[in-house]
């Protein structure tokens, strides 16, 4: 599983933010490739590479081989030493991470929490993780924070949208707090929109990812873009009805998808207090033809059917199942084979479903993703650098 960078914008670099772009996405070029890909004159593109020089963007690496004359070298993205802090939030955990650019985890800690108590209560601690996390590090340049939620996020804001699962935090509390903690760029996200970016293995396919833990969270990536939402909530299929008269929700309506399949769901219907966890359901799950089994085919054949639609309407490369519960083999074999049966042959026809992460390990990956997308984006350097050759 990889990070991958939004491709350069087409028709060669016009300014010093798409200079750049097109150097990260390309891992480096010499001066001649890049005169040769941007259509630019020596003297502009020479102004340009000094200025991204100058401000610490780029680094003249290696040596090439030479053609004749002087060798020339590689111009490089300068990410050396730069970290980004995300902090992947589930209902009952969060991981806290430092990572490099790519997104690979260099140190982590996972924080137990009930995530309906009072944010200050959830989030100082994951705070104080994160500060000790960077603590530990040595000549690292923090270049942004990443959060992801368990809750539809808007995605304009990054505030809280209609929490049914922490119905008493104040839809700024994430950005308030993190904000306040880091005076860096901050993205917060949805956890399964999150997950679903880390998981794409290219920015040209479409993917639907579907979170099964102690709830379910669904994240549509499209061409590396994440489907969001008119106001945030795409994807939010936990809450479909399923049934009229089906069992009780925790957002207070009976039927809803996450009544049936989502973990807490599974729990509730087994006998002893050993279930209760995602894990503990899912490694029950080892035993054949146990409670536990049964219960996951139940719920992954509604899981199946309501995702049905969601196929058919996105008609995508891949369908991911990942978390605790929806990553074990035989609810991905049970949901596949529910899926390739409702849908049209057109849509079924290459249509790949498989275990995704079942832990935070996608999300980590698709916050980093964000954070240097919003830092490194062509507008926001050209800003930089302005602002830069002006003082």
């Amino acid at each position: 599983m990889t990070v991958e960078r939004m491709p350069a914008s087409p028709g060669g670099a016009t300014s010093h933010g798409h200079l750049l772009e097109l150097i990260r996405s390309a891992d480096g070029l010499s001066r001649q490739q890049l005169l040769s890909a941007t259509g630019m004159s020596r003297a502009t593109l020479y102004e340009r590479l000094e200025a991204l020089l100058r401000h610490g963007f780029v680094y003249e690496a290696e040596s090439l081989e030479a053609t004749g004359g002087r060798r020339s070298r590689r111009i490089r993205f300068d990410n050396r030493g730069r970290v980004i802090l995300v902090f992947a939030l589930g209902q009952t955990h969060a991981t806290v991470a430092v990572t490099d650019t790519e997104g690979f985890p260099l140190r982590s800690v996972t924080v137990q929490h009930d995530i309906s108590g009072p944010s200050d209560q959830v989030l100082s601690p994951l705070i104080g993780a994160g500060k000790s996390l960077l603590g530990q590090g040595t000549g690292e340049v923090l270049t942004g924070v990443g959060v992801s939620l368990p809750t539809p996020v808007e995605a304009g804001t990054g505030f809280v949208a209609h929490a049914t699962t922490i119905p008493e935090w104040r839809p700024d509390a994430v950005t308030k707090a993190f904000s306040q903690a880091w005076h860096v760029p901050l993205v917060v996200e949805n956890d399964a929109r999150a997950a679903a970016l880390g998981e794409r293995k290219s920015d040209s396919e479409t993917i639907v990812y579907v979170k099964v833990a102690t709830g379910i969270g669904c994240g549509i990536v499209v061409e590396g873009s994440i489907l969001r939402g008119a106001h945030g909530a795409a994807g939010d299929i936990g809450h479909i009805r399923i049934a009229d008269n089906g069992p009780l929700c925790r957002c207070g309506r009976h039927g809803c998808l996450a009544a049936y399949s989502s973990g807490r769901a599974i729990a509730a219907q087994l006998d002893g207090d050993s279930y209760v966890s995602p894990d503990a359901v899912r490694e029950a799950a080892r035993v054949p033809d146990s409670q536990v089994s049964q219960l996951l085919a139940a719920a992954a054949d509604v899981l199946g059917r309501a995702l049905a639609a969601t196929i058919t309407t996105i008609n995508p490369d891949r369908l991911v199942l990942g978390g605790k519960i929806g990553s074990i083999a035989g609810m991905v074999d049970r949901v596949r084979a529910r899926v390739l049966a409702d849908v049209a042959d057109r849509i079924a026809d290459g249509l790949i479903v498989e275990a995704g992460d079942p832990g935070d390990d996608s999300a980590i990956h698709g916050l980093a993703t964000l954070v240097m997308r919003q830092v490194f984006a062509p507008e926001a350097i050209d800003g930089a650098v302005a602002d830069f050759l002006a003082s």
